[in-house]
């Protein structure tokens, strides 16, 4: 028979195991705003250890029914677009389950998407994932935390339009030059490698450049594609102000559909590529562009100052992309 301070020290560690067993996990975590679909987002381990590979799975679901989301649209060769930015900007990826793996019949009835990723750094991260169902997209915001997380630090403001990132020189411009709130921009970046114009840009994902935005505060998030003739040709027709209320909102639907129907098309090889946004509100925004010259993924950031209107301000854009209806091309 075990002496008392042995059979004591046996109860002891049989209620921890115990007590241990009872434990829940963590509740996934669950996207935001709401509306008619829930998605939820599981880490594993949680909290994910900076520098080691954490897996991250989303489950997609009607609000109402619980029941997973089919029929999700494949936009831009994906289901979901997961977006994934350090706090204060230092870091970025753009991520998807089918970098790592064929989606599969049963990854699709059940609306559950998988990815490893490594977060290099302690601290608050957020990621925002995008998907389209029913000719509408929809974005879920998640803000995750890694380690022993500090206080949220003040990102580093810097609004240089040129700069270096290894062999490659890149530069943004605006159109207007100071982007103005409410009113559309066009941001167009060049590229150079060693001191020559890129000329070797080739499709990632089926655009010449996918752009992820946000305002410094995390908030006002975008994504954005290159802005080809095409659509230049059907936001024309969607803008026509001689047409009723009711057509041009038909257009707008016409507009989304036609979108995400259009196939692959390389439009700009180079140095140029031009993306057209609308910035909700004023204040400094941090800019992601991906794109990949000579057919190799590179991200390029920038930083831009969105200014709030007032009367006389400039909001004309010049842009350098014609209307394909224009030229009679396509």
């Amino acid at each position: 028979m075990p002496s008392r301070p042995l059979a004591t020290a046996l109860l002891t560690i049989l209620l921890v195991t115990l007590a241990g067993c009872g434990e829940s996990a963590p509740a996934p975590l669950e996207g935001r705003p709401g509306g008619p679909y829930q998605m939820t987002l599981e880490l594993a381990p949680r909290p994910p250890r900076p520098g080691l590979p954490a897996t991250l799975t989303t489950r997609l679901r009607h609000a109402g029914s619980g029941d997973p989301v089919t029929g999700l649209q494949i936009v831009h060769e994906r289901a979901v677009h997961n977006f994934i930015v350090a706090r204060d900007f230092s870091s970025f990826a753009h991520i998807h389950h089918e970098d790592f793996r064929p989606l599969t019949p049963d990854d699709l009835s059940s609306a559950t998407f998988s990815f490893p990723y490594v977060f290099a750094q302690p601290g608050h991260y957020r990621m925002v994932s995008e998907f389209t169902h029913r000719n509408r997209g929809w974005t879920k915001h998640f803000d995750i935390a890694v380690g022993d997380t500090p206080p949220e630090p003040a990102p580093h403001v810097d609004l240089a339009r040129r700069k270096v990132f290894g062999a490659y020189t890149a530069s943004l411009h605006t159109s207007p030059p100071t982007p103005v709130a409410g009113f559309e921009t066009e941001l167009v970046l060049e590229l150079e490698r060693d001191g020559r114009p890129v000329t070797d840009l080739a499709l990632l994902l089926g655009s010449e450049v996918h752009v992820a935005l946000w305002r410094l505060d995390g908030r006002h998030f975008g994504h954005a594609h290159s802005y080809t003739p095409h659509m230049a040709a059907m936001m024309n027709a969607m803008h026509d102000r001689d047409a009723e209320p009711g057509a041009r909102a038909r257009r707008m639907s016409e507009l989304m559909v036609a979108m995400i129907d259009m196939p692959a098309e390389l439009v700009f090889d180079g140095p140029r590529i031009p993306v057209h946004h609308v910035f909700p509100a004023p204040g400094i925004y941090a800019v992601f562009l991906q794109c990949a010259p000579g057919g190799r993924a590179q991200v390029f950031d920038f930083q831009l100052e969105v200014a709030a209107y007032a009367d006389g301000m400039d909001t004309r854009v010049e842009s350098m992309v014609t209307p394909a209806a224009a030229h009679g091309s396509h």
